[in-house]
C-alpha cells in the first residue's frame, strides 16, 4: 500500500465517522423534540423547587395523637428555600406543660421525591433516634409528606407506619 493510498483511506474513515457522529446527533435532538424536555412540566422536580422557593411564614401546627385527633399547638416561624435544595426553619413551639418553648433551628439541604411527594433531610439519618427536648412528631426521623400550591406549602410527618404525626401549614409572607 502506498503513502497516498493510506492517507484516503485514513480521510475516508474520519469523513464516515464524522457523518455518522452527525446522524446520530439529528436523531436524538428529533428524539427530544418528540419526547418533550425531561423534568421540567408541572409536577417535575424542577417545577416543585421552582414552586418551593423563596421564603415561607408558618400559618398553624397541628398534633395528631395516635387516634388521629387533631390539637392545635401555639408556634410561630419561617421556612426558606433556595434554588439549590436547602431549607432554613426557624421557630417557636410553645408546648403546654413544658417549661421552655421548644426552638425550631433547620439548616440543611432536603432531597424531593415528586412520584411520592415528600422530601427528607440530605444531612441527617432517618434511623437515628429522637433527642431529648426534640418535638418527638416532627423530629428528623419522620417521612415528610407535602401538598404545594402557590401561596400554600402543607406538611404531614408521617411515623413509621405512616400514621400522621403532625401536621404544619405554612403561607406565602
Amino acid at each position: 500500500m502506498t503513502q497516498r493510498t493510506i492517507r484516503l483511506t485514513v480521510l475516508s474513515g474520519l469523513a464516515a465517522a464524522a457523518l455518522s457522529i452527525s446522524a446520530c446527533a439529528q436523531n436524538n435532538s428529533m428524539r427530544s423534540e418528540r419526547i418533550g424536555l425531561a423534568n421540567t412540566g408541572p409536577g417535575s422536580l424542577n417545577a416543585t423547587r421552582k414552586a418551593l422557593e423563596g421564603s415561607w411564614t408558618l400559618a398553624s401546627l397541628e398534633m395528631v395523637d395516635g387516634q388521629g385527633a387533631r390539637r392545635p399547638i401555639k408556634a410561630g416561624g419561617q421556612l426558606s428555600y433556595d434554588a439549590y435544595g436547602n431549607m432554613t426553619i426557624r421557630g417557636v413551639i410553645e408546648e403546654p406543660g413544658e417549661r421552655e418553648p421548644l426552638v425550631l433551628d433547620y439548616q440543611g439541604r432536603i432531597l424531593i421525591d415528586t412520584a411520592k411527594q415528600q422530601f427528607y433531610p440530605a444531612d441527617l439519618a432517618s434511623d437515628r433516634p429522637v433527642e431529648p427536648g426534640q418535638g418527638a412528631a416532627i423530629s428528623p426521623d419522620k417521612v415528610r409528606k407535602y401538598e404545594l400550591t402557590a401561596d400554600s406549602f402543607v406538611v404531614t410527618y408521617l411515623d413509621a407506619a405512616g400514621k400522621p404525626t403532625a401536621v404544619a401549614r405554612w403561607r406565602r409572607p
